[in-house]
């Protein structure tokens, strides 16, 4: 497992003046460890190492606190209009323009996070060990009144999942591609560019001789180098339809309970050919799609994992909710190219015999909008059950004993509030850090031609105690799609927005 270097900083009060968006991007704390680290004379020569290699390295995920406008200030400073009035300063005065100034407020007790992951090299601890000590000389973050302290950690990715789960706050993180807003970051000949641009200020006033005549000629500092990298990207969508391999223009559906065999089906297919077009890249393929390790264990954060979702046939009160299509949803940092993995759905031939159906891309993405996407609700309820933790999970009862063991209101009410719990928890590892009105959870489907949460048991690795249907009210408008739970990669857990009666 890969270690990560954690840069958390704190202002000394909750505001923050510097132009831009928040929180201050990976290009301002980069200038700020510079900054530091020039404090007591020239950057030692360990320092500049550690800080060419930081600018190598790819963008950090970064973690902010909730902000808010503060009050607009009003400063009268200088307009640099000296010539207004005769070139006399005793009268700059009367050249003073109005600026407003109007700071972003947060908790000052919640720090912001920066993390890096190292790549498997000899030298990056080391590296990591200098910018810890650099982190240390922090001494503001932004304008010169962003008064600022900051502390490094070098720490595991576990321990980093961890922080992310329980920041109280927005996780950002960078993206390969993608329409995300662009953030400036450190790049390779950032810190020479900083540099360059550090002598030449110290000659940006020149003196000009005219005959007679002597004047001060400004020249414009060398621009510092950094790269714009996307934050926060959408992710890419595909919608596929289920038709019949013998007759294309129509249909073949699944039935809902098969929903996790459906999704594992074509999950495999798509693997195979996947690495069959690119060999060279079968240990992401398998990390981004499978969810396993180049070591063969069970891993793949959820940032870094493709899904594959069924969507059932609802809209109406009629419809049967059986499977006829499925979205295909790549995170924007995901290194397998978005048509490449088009290309692997389309045509991919599933079942036996006369019920063999296929992948067909579909154009009509407003059915998407039956599942949340495009559109915003704030009651949802799932289509799929959630599989809950173990911790949430009820307590089987043998058949033939259905009336000694019978459980009371006691324990089916704890039951319950574990399985609430465990929603709540599901959701912030999904990145919904929104306040919940109301957790509903029953094993009966709530629609009418829904199906049991023990149906979709059979044949897959979660005990059918562990399945629940759920209902959720958020306080405010989510959109979709919404998929919880820990078989959120396996066709379980999908939500579909619902009006209330």
């Amino acid at each position: 497992m890969s270690s990560v270097l954690i840069i958390s900083a704190r202002f000394h009060e909750g505001r923050y003046h510097g132009t831009g968006d928040w929180p201050p991007s990976p290009a301002r704390l980069f200038q700020a460890l510079i900054a530091g680290a020039g404090l007591q004379g020239p950057i030692q020569r360990d320092h500049e190492e550690a800080l060419e290699w930081l600018e190598r390295m790819r963008p950090p995920v970064m973690a902010a606190p909730t902000i808010r406008k503060g009050q607009p200030v009003g400063n009268f400073v200088p307009n640099n209009d000296l010539d207004a009035v005769g070139g006399d300063p005793r009268r700059i005065g009367s050249v003073r323009a109005k600026k407003e100034i109007r700071a972003w407020l947060f908790d000052a007790e919640q720090p912001l996070l920066y993390a890096w992951t190292l790549p498997d090299i000899h030298d990056a601890e080391k590296f990591a060990d200098v910018l810890c000590q650099l982190a240390e000389k922090i001494y503001q973050l932004g304008r010169g009144v962003d008064l600022a302290w900051a502390w490094a950690e070098i720490i595991s990715e576990t321990e980093l999942a961890h922080r992310l789960d329980e920041y109280a706050g927005t996780v950002h993180r960078p993206a390969l591609a993608g329409a995300g807003k662009p953030v400036p970051c450190p790049v390779g000949g950032s810190f020479a560019s900083l540099e360059k641009r550090y002598h030449a200020n110290v000659s940006r006033f020149e003196v000009v001789k005219i005959d007679r005549a002597v004047s001060q000629s400004f020249r414009r500092l060398p621009k510092p180098k950094f790269q714009p990298v996307a934050y926060d990207s959408p992710p890419t969508r595909k919608l596929f339809e289920l038709r019949s391999v013998v007759e294309p223009e129509q249909f073949q559906a699944w039935n809902l309970e098969h929903a996790t065999l459906l999704i594992q089906s074509i999950r495999d297919a798509v693997f195979k050919k996947l690495v069959a077009a690119f060999p060279a890249k079968q240990a992401q393929i398998e990390h981004w799609l499978i969810g396993r390790n180049a070591d063969g264990s069970n891993g793949g954060k959820a940032d870094e994992r493709i899904r594959l979702i069924p969507l059932p046939s609802i809209g109406h009160a009629h419809s049967d909710h059986q499977i006829r299509r499925v979205l295909v949803e790549a995170p924007a940092n995901c290194p397998i190219r978005a048509d490449d993995l088009s290309w692997a759905c389309n045509g991919v031939e599933l079942g036996e015999g006369g019920n063999l159906s296929g992948l067909t891309a579909s154009e009509e993405d407003s059915f998407m909008e039956h599942f949340g996407i495009g559109r915003a609700a704030t009651h949802w309820r799932t289509l799929t059950p959630a599989a809950l933790p173990e911790s949430a999970s009820r307590r089987r009862i043998e058949p033939t004993r259905r009336v000694a063991e019978a459980k009371n209101a006691s324990e089916r009410a704890h039951e319950q509030q574990q399985a609430r719990m465990a929603v709540l928890t599901a959701l912030r590892h999904a990145g919904f850090n929104l306040d919940v009105l109301d957790v509903v959870l029953q094993r009966e489907p709530f629609q009418s031609h829904g199906v049991r949460a023990e149906a979709f048991a059979p044949r897959t690795r979660f005990a059918k105690e562990r399945l629940w249907h759920v209902a959720i009210q958020f306080a405010e408008p989510v959109q979709g799609p919404l998929v919880l739970g820990d078989g959120r990669f396996l066709g379980l857990g999908v939500f579909a927005p619902f009006a209330p009666k």
